[in-house]
């Protein structure tokens, strides 16, 4: 299998030039690495433009379906600049980036589901700048635990290193025996478990229950749901929207909250709310979820199933929760 985008942006050389040029120079560097990486691997490239187009086209918008490609893979790019400047920047240095061009008022909400005193699990996704949501929690004094896998053996080491000095716990998913179990023990500690709702390659599809992602139906995946009924923790949704590389804003969203935004629709099990509210984020913002080359990955089926709803709007998309852009 060839070199993917993270390990090539991730190559020793290419880290030594983002730490001798500094990070507004090494912004330049991985999307000009980055559009080499996808000159050079086409078959990737066009995967990602077919995911975009059948997740959000119609047939009569190819000009803005093209347009929104385009933002797509800047969002990819931005992402993977994210992941490297919270990796290698200095702790003071990016917890002083995190505080000043975050706007994090709705902390307040994960603080009031801290105080109930079972844990939270804070369900994120895909989307804008994910790799700045667990150090942003912990520079607050928020006690983070989180579910991790890496590309690459050297940032698997430099994100240890630099969790242990935000205080941040890392459940290895590829090397702990029995992460469930050890994501137990994390909320019956009261801390803040963080992990995503779209890792579509762990989904565990149930063969009862259905579901819609982005106009694609497959089973149910209950990890979520499991989490939460076996530790009582609350649920909170939360992204960081990436408005550009130096503004964002956190938005976090309490299970009750969730239930009243889909009104008629408030039987939904948590695992399927999340998923819901993360669907509506990419619908109105698709160019800040970098999953889409996974996204035909997804295991469909067509047999008639519990708990099928699908909610796809019409293009032109608008930003989620009055979100100003």
């Amino acid at each position: 299998m060839g070199i993917n985008l993270s390990s090539f942006l991730q190559w020793r050389f290419n880290i030594y030039l983002y730490l001798t040029f500094g990070w507004n120079i090494a912004k330049i560097f991985v999307f000009v690495f980055g559009t080499l990486y996808f000159f050079f691997n086409r078959k990737e490239k066009e995967r990602v433009r077919n995911a975009v187009s059948e997740g959000i086209g119609r047939g009569d918008q190819r000009t803005q379906i093209e347009a929104v490609t385009k933002k797509v893979f800047s969002g990819i790019l931005s992402h993977y600049y994210e992941k490297l400047f919270i990796a290698f920047e200095r702790p003071k240095k990016a917890a002083k980036f995190l505080r000043q061009n975050i706007d994090s008022k709705d902390l307040e909400i994960l603080q009031r589901s801290l105080s109930k005193g079972n844990g939270v699990i804070v369900v994120t996704g895909h989307y804008g700048a994910i790799e700045y949501i667990p150090t942003l929690l912990a520079i607050n004094g928020f006690s983070v635990s989180m579910i991790a896998k890496f590309k690459t053996e050297q940032l698997k080491k430099k994100v240890y290193s630099q969790a242990k000095t935000y205080n941040i716990r890392l459940i290895d998913a590829e090397n702990t025996g029995n992460v469930i179990a050890a994501a137990f023990d994390e909320l019956r500690n009261n801390r803040i478990l963080i992990t995503q709702c779209d890792e579509i390659e762990e989904w565990k599809p149930s063969k009862r229950e259905k579901m819609s992602f982005l106009g694609r139906t497959t089973g149910l995946d209950r990890t979520i749901n499991i989490l939460q009924k076996r530790t009582g923790a609350e649920v909170v949704f939360g992204i960081i929207h990436r408005y550009n590389l130096k503004r964002y804003k956190l938005i976090m969203c309490g299970h009750q909250d969730m239930l009243q935004r889909f009104g008629h629709e408030s039987t939904l099990s948590i695992g399927e709310a999340v998923l819901r509210l993360l669907e509506q984020f990419i619908y109105a913002n698709p160019e800040q979820w970098y999953q889409w080359k996974k996204y035909l990955d997804i295991e469909t089926v067509n047999r008639p199933g519990r708990g099928l709803k699908t909610v796809k709007p019409p293009l032109p998309l608008r930003p989620a929760l009055g979100m100003a852009q």
